[in-house]
């Protein structure tokens, strides 16, 4: 089933305002605030790298609030994300109890 693409901005839009929300994400961006000597570019990679690793967490995290529980072949529909990198995320969202409240 294939999500039309209002939809699937609608999904991204709620998934990276959830994601700044996400304390990992303010830790890693608040750091820019002490001044320790790093690689701009590196550091900007990171936070890009995380940000995105957060969207794509809670876009699965919508996906299942939405329709309750889902295979990884569902989720991988609904999110347009690799069935390999769901199960990734899936398996640091159980280590990572606070997104469990979230479901």
């Amino acid at each position: 089933m294939d999500m039309s693409k209002k939809e699937s901005l609608v999904r991204k839009t709620n998934a990276a305002i959830d994601a700044f929300k996400s304390q990992r994400l303010r830790w890693v961006t608040g750091r820019s605030q002490v001044k320790v000597e790093i690689d701009e570019k590196r550091y900007q990679q990171v936070v890009d790298s995380i940000m995105q690793e957060e969207i794509e967490r809670h876009m699965i995290i919508g996906a299942i609030k939405e329709r309750g529980p889902l295979t990884v072949e569902e989720i991988s529909q609904l999110t347009a994300l690799q069935p390999s990198r769901i199960v990734r995320h899936i398996i640091a969202l159980r280590k990572n109890k606070q997104y469990l409240h979230r479901l």
